[in-house]
Formats: C-alpha cells, structure tokens, sequence
C-alpha cells in the first residue's frame, strides 16, 4: 500500500492520506468508545433477587447440644481463613482450625442481591430470614421474626454476647432487637434493655451523634436491665437465677490481644459466669476486627485481628471439648476487601496481602462447626439457614420428657 502511495498525483495523495487519517480515527474511536463501555459497564454477569424457599427441612435431629456458642467474623472470607492458616503454620502453632468436624461454606447475599451488609446477613444467621440492608430482627416485609435468644430464653436458656464492637452495632443488635435501621442506635438500646439477655460485653461508639445517645442516657437504658461491672470485671456471687451483667468500653479499648482486656478474657469471663448454674446456654461471640481492618486495606490490623480470633476460638473449643455437650459453629457474615494472601516472587516465600476494594463482596465465607448437632450444618449454603438450624437445635421445654 506504501509503495501504490508514491505512484499517486499530488492531489489524490492528499485525498488518500486524509481518508486514511479519518479511517485510524474512526477505528480510534470505535476501540475507546468501547474499552469505556467495557469500563462502566454494569455488569458483566447479572444478578438478581433469588427467588427460594425459605423453609428449610430439618428432619429429627438425633443430638441436641446442651450449650450454643455461636462465633461471628464480622468480615472475614477465605481469603482471610487462609492467611491465618499459613500464619499458623510458619510459626508451628497446632492450627485451630484443623479441630473442626465440619468445614463448609455459605453463599451471603440479601434479598437486595448478591452483597449484602451486616444488618441483612446478621438478621438472617439470627433469625432463620432472608432480608434487605439495614434492616434488624425482621423480614423483607418488615414483620418482626423471632431470633435465636428469644427462642432460647423462652425455653430456659440463658443467653449472652460479647463484642469487640459497639453493643448496639448490627452483629448484636440482630440477636436482641427488631427494627427497620440498625442507625436506630436508641431504639436498639432500649429493646436490648427490655430483652431478656443475661450478658453484654462490649464497647460504645459515636456517643451524641447521628442520633445516638450521649454516654449518661446510654448508661441510664443499660442500667435498666444490667448490673455494670467496674474495671476489675468481678463477678456478682450470685448463682441461680443469673443477675444480667454488663462490661462496657470506649470505641477500640478491646482492638487486638494487647488490649486490657481483650475478646478472649471476655470470652472465658461469659463463660465462667454461664456455667455457675446447671442451665442450657447459648452464647454470641463477635470479632469485628477482620471488618474494621478490611474496610481500611489495614493488613496489619487484619493480622492482629486474626489471632484475635485464633486466641477466642482455641479457648471455646477447649471448653467444648471439657464440656462434653457444647456446639460450637463459627462463620462470617459477608467477606470485606476482597483480600487476597499473595507473594511478590522476588521475595518468596514472603506473603503480601493484595486488596481489590474497600467495601463488602460476594465472595462466599467459611462455615465450621464441632461437637453434637454440627452434622446440621455439611449441606448448608445459605445464611438463613444456619439461623433455622440454630432455632431448631434449641431443646423446648414441650420436648422435656
């Protein structure tokens, strides 16, 4: 084509190299027009609400625990489990992880779609219901559903939580209340207040703001059903009935394992006062730090907040495996960062961790439970199912020969 080129009159030359100047435009054109479409496409995959049943069949259940302990990773995915997993094994700790019967997984969406947040996903693994965002201990429709403390408490149970996070965050908030907004940090004081919950362990936040009460008026409502314990966490020498108690910290006072105290003393606190009395329990136990730590591409706070959870978690499966007849169940309730555990091969066996976003994904997240009931959980996929399963793995008392 060059060559056919220099045979040309000048003034066809011209036309030639303009008509070619205007071809490369136009296909220019054409390649970016579509490299941004490409960019800000949608999707590239369509989601939609998932339209399922939300009756799950549970057949008899040949063992019921005697005891719940429910952990909650707020935040935290494969990607996450493995980081801990390898952490474990470069330093030659026994992996706690390994002590599990039952390794699955569980897809978290809403009924919004394929992300959800810690309201909708929470009010679902403590109600057995599928929900929007936001939304606290009630259904897509807006009706209030029973959750698992209600159920146990109506059957003799004590029941307890403890958080790294605030207290009327929607972790906890979804085992104790029933409103439309976990912004409705009053409304979830005062129903957590009127529950009949027998521990409360975590921090405040925000105090004065976005509606929330200041520091006096959230103590006055807490007060109503608890007795707040001072710094030096003794406990009431009360056996039976269980006197509520409260352990309550500023924002990040219990972050990591330097923290005084930490998850795992409050952990091993709930269950030293759970077990003064010969009755049933089931106990929530919240780290938020995966979330936290995630959401801020913090790695190094995500690290500390996995050990966090290796420290609580080896403690509660001692405690099970003493017990005898304790359920233990741990999962997340959406993964945040889409955190990868890489290598950068001019370092290997060095890891890094890689980040692809700041907020919650779609990824699935692990599920693991051990001792009598955990066979409940192999062919779970799900998040409200684990509520249903949770429900009704509570003993009634109709059920009491």
């Amino acid at each position: 084509m060059a060559h056919h080129a220099k045979n040309l009159k000048p003034w066809k030359k011209v036309a030639f190299g303009t008509t070619l100047i205007l071809a490369l435009l136009l296909v220019g054109i054409f390649y970016i027009f579509n490299w941004k479409i490409a960019k800000t496409s949608p999707a590239d995959i369509e989601f939609a609400p998932q339209a399922e049943s939300q009756a799950l069949q549970l057949d008899s259940i040949p063992a019921k625990p005697k005891n719940i302990i429910f952990f909650i990773a707020d935040g935290m995915g494969f990607s996450h489990l493995s980081l801990a997993m390898m952490s474990q094994e470069e330093t030659g700790a026994t992996s706690v992880w390994q002590q599990f019967d039952v390794r699955a997984w569980h897809d978290t969406r809403s009924t919004y779609g394929p992300i959800t947040d810690s309201g909708a996903s929470a009010t679902a693994l403590a109600t057995g219901t599928p929900t929007f965002f936001d939304v606290i201990g009630m259904d897509a429709d807006g009706n209030s559903v029973a959750n698992l403390f209600e159920v146990a408490s109506a059957n003799g149970y004590n029941t307890g939580i403890v958080t790294d996070s605030y207290v009327w965050d929607a972790t906890p908030a979804a085992f104790l209340a029933h409103t439309k907004s976990r912004d409705n940090a009053e409304v979830i004081l005062k129903q957590t207040a009127a529950s009949e919950v027998d521990i409360l362990f975590g921090e405040l936040e925000d105090l004065g703001q976005g509606g929330i009460p200041e520091l006096e008026e959230t103590m006055e409502i807490l007060e109503q059903r608890f007795q707040v314990l001072d710094k030096s966490l003794v406990l009431p020498d009360q056996k039976y009935p269980l006197l509520p108690i409260a352990a309550i910290y500023e924002e990040d006072e219990l972050q990591d394992l330097e923290s005084q105290p930490n998850l795992p003393k409050l952990t091993t606190l709930a269950l030293s006062y759970l077990t003064k009395e010969d009755t049933p329990f089931t106990l929530m136990v919240e780290c938020e730090e995966i979330d936290s730590g995630s959401h801020r591409n913090d790695s190094k706070r995500v690290v500390k907040g996995i050990k966090v959870i290796e420290e609580t978690l080896s403690l509660i499966l001692d405690f099970a495996e003493k017990n005898g007849n304790t359920l233990v169940v741990f999962t997340a309730d959406h993964e945040t960062g889409g955190m990868a555990a890489g290598v950068d091969f001019d370092e290997y066996p060095n890891m890094q961790i890689i980040w692809a976003s700041q907020d919650h994904t779609a990824s699935v997240v692990p599920l693991l439970a051990n001792g009598p009931g955990s066979e409940e959980f192999i062919n779970v996929d799900r998040n409200w199912q684990i509520g249903q399963i949770l429900k009704s793995l509570i003993v009634t008392k109709d059920s009491i020969p």
